[in-house]
């Protein structure tokens, strides 16, 4: 009898990973290391991202609080985030 396939469970993204996969393009405008692509948002080529700004108001209060960076291209970009 063949084996049944299991298809495996989805994982539920926390906010820490999603903002951990965020920080460098939060800080720089760019994506240098594709951590986008490990939480599934596809990957763009040059500054920015299509989704960084509603990412940024979600995130970006939080993203202030844990971050030492003294630059901010989300902050400057985008400005204030709506938590902040």
């Amino acid at each position: 009898m063949p084996v049944k396939r299991r298809i495996p469970k989805q994982r539920a993204l926390s906010p820490a990973d999603e903002l951990a996969a965020w920080r460098v393009l939060f800080e720089s405008g760019f994506d240098f290391f594709d951590d986008l692509e490990d939480i599934g948002v596809a990957a763009n080529e040059g500054e920015g991202h299509p989704l960084a700004e509603e990412a940024w108001q979600r995130l970006g209060a939080d993203h202030l609080r844990r971050s030492t960076e003294r630059h901010q291209w989300a902050l400057d970009t985008f400005g204030p985030p709506g938590g902040a």
